[in-house]
């Protein structure tokens, strides 16, 4: 099977890496890309082989990967549409342009999309896979393979959901990272050191998500088991309801879905 990347930035380059270490043969893995040190970076890195422009090479191709910005997609379809076969499976990795956009743009029947997240560069991401009643078990199954090999992944039945996964993995990073953030400066502020402070958020958040994983208990109960009444966890949790914290957190998700939303009316 030849998987071929249209876009050679970080998303595609942590789906190369994470094939290659899998075991997929670096021959059978090609990237394009415009930049010529994006391709020489890969090249040199994994081994595959790296393209330029779009020709013949892309008839080989059993899976073309789009993995470009939503702003450029419907250029990018109409450009290397002449250069898909029939047979291939189109997996589309752009936030918030539709299956039936990009099928429209190139004109193709066989298109998934896939909501994945930067965890994906560290081999930690979560992605979301959407794929219409006619792809087959076998060609799911093979998308499917490919994304674990850079994280976890969940179906949606319904591309809609897709929006609902961008406001929750999609973008959830960068609410953790908003996160992070606070709570470094917020332990700065009571004099410890940026090195010691960075290294404090990182390895609770790491800590608190890895027991999370490992316990069957919901959320709630875990953070229960933190807060001793009157203590001085109590206190800091008083303080996040007393401010709103989960209405806070539901709104931003709702304001993100929204936006992905839009830009499927955008890029139509």
């Amino acid at each position: 099977m030849t998987i071929a990347f249209i876009g050679g930035g970080n998303m595609a380059g942590a789906i190369v890496a994470g094939l290659c270490a899998n075991g997929t043969d670096p021959n059978t893995v090609c990237v394009s890309d415009p930049n010529r040190d994006k391709l020489d970076a890969l090249r040199q890195t994994y081994g595959i082989r790296t393209f330029e422009v779009t020709s013949d090479w892309l008839l080989e191709a059993d899976i073309v990967v789009l993995a470009v910005k939503p702003q450029v997609l419907k250029d990018v379809c109409e450009h290397i549409a002449a250069f898909i076969r029939p047979t291939a499976t189109v997996l589309s990795i752009a936030a918030g342009v539709t299956s039936e956009s990009i099928g429209r743009w190139l004109n193709h029947e066989r298109i998934v999309r896939c909501m994945p997240n930067t965890p994906a560069m560290v081999g930690k991401g979560m992605s979301g896979l959407y794929a219409p009643d006619a792809i087959d078990a076998r060609t799911r199954e093979a998308i499917q393979d490919v994304m674990q090999c850079v994280g976890r992944v969940r179906w949606v039945e319904k591309e809609d959901d897709l929006h609902v996964i961008t406001g929750g993995s999609g973008s959830g990073p960068a609410y953790v990272f908003h996160f992070l953030q606070a709570l470094q400066e917020a332990l700065q502020a009571q004099g410890m050191d940026l090195e010691t402070a960075r290294d404090v958020a990182l390895t609770t958040v790491e800590g608190a998500a890895a027991l999370a994983r490992a316990s069957a208990e919901p959320f709630e109960d875990l953070r229960a088991k933190v807060t001793s009444k009157g203590g001085t966890t109590a206190k800091a949790i008083e303080v996040f309801e007393a401010r709103d914290c989960r209405g806070i957190v539901d709104q931003a998700v709702r304001a993100c879905i929204a936006r992905s939303r839009e830009m499927a009316e955008l890029f139509k």
